[in-house]
């Protein structure tokens, strides 16, 4: 069952990453805003399949930062948006 979740979630993450890569900067402000929710769950299942849980607190870690991020991206391409 995780296995399935995994791959899910790694499948809605290559759009992300793909419109990230190329595209318009909203484009790649939205991609970036939905990628860090779906590495946080990527990284938290993971947590709960190896029962590490150091991994979660990468998973807390990539959240606060992947926020950040997208705020400080967004300060920057602020005039062309």
């Amino acid at each position: 069952m995780a296995a399935l979740a995994l791959t899910l979630l790694a499948a809605g993450l290559a759009p992300c990453l793909a419109a990230m890569a190329r595209g318009r900067p909203a484009d790649r402000l939205a991609a970036l805003i939905l990628a860090g929710p779906l590495a946080t769950l990527i990284l938290a299942v993971l947590a709960a399949v190896y029962a590490r849980p150091a991994y979660l607190d990468v998973a807390l870690v990539l959240a606060v930062l992947s926020l950040a991020g997208s705020l400080v991206f967004a300060r920057f391409q602020a005039r062309t948006l």
